[in-house]
C-alpha cells in the first residue's frame, strides 16, 4: 500500500520527495508508475460527527411516517444523499458522492441541510444530537 503524505511541516515534504525518489524507478520499471497530486487537504469526518449522523437520522425515522409508512435510518440516509450530496459527472450522467468522501465542510453542511430540512418540513424535533 502506498503511503499519503499531509504536509504540515516541511520534514513531511522532505519525506515524500525522498519516498519518490527512492520508489519512482523502481515502480516505472515494473509496469506500476507512480502517480502525485498535490492539493489542499481537507479532513474527513470524525467518527463523533459520523454518530451525530446517525443519530439524526435514527430520529427522523423514528418520528416521520410517509403516506402512512415508517422507514429505517439507512432508507432515510439514502433519501439524505439524493436530495442534498454533492454530485460529479459520470459517464451517464450526475452521481451522488458518498457520504464517506465528503470533507468535513462538505458533510457538516450536508447534515444542516437534513437537519433543516426534517424540522422545518417534516416536523422532526431533535433532541441534543
Amino acid at each position: 500500500m502506498m503511503p499519503t503524505f499531509i504536509l504540515r511541516e516541511p520534514e513531511h515534504a522532505k519525506k515524500m520527495v525522498q519516498f519518490v525518489k527512492e520508489n519512482a524507478g523502481e515502480q516505472a520499471r515494473i509496469g506500476r508508475p507512480l502517480v502525485v497530486t498535490v492539493t489542499e487537504y481537507k479532513a474527513k469526518r470524525s467518527s463523533e460527527a459520523n454518530a451525530r449522523y446517525w443519530a439524526l437520522l435514527g430520529e427522523i425515522a423514528e418520528q416521520v411516517q410517509v403516506n402512512g409508512k415508517w422507514f429505517s435510518r439507512d432508507v432515510w440516509h439514502e433519501w439524505a444523499k439524493e436530495q442534498y450530496a454533492p454530485k460529479i459527472e459520470g459517464p451517464s450522467g450526475l452521481l451522488t458522492v458518498s457520504t464517506s468522501q465528503m470533507n468535513t465542510e462538505q458533510f457538516n453542511r450536508y447534515m444542516t441541510q437534513i437537519e433543516s430540512h426534517a424540522a422545518r418540513e417534516l416536523g422532526v424535533e431533535f433532541e441534543a444530537v
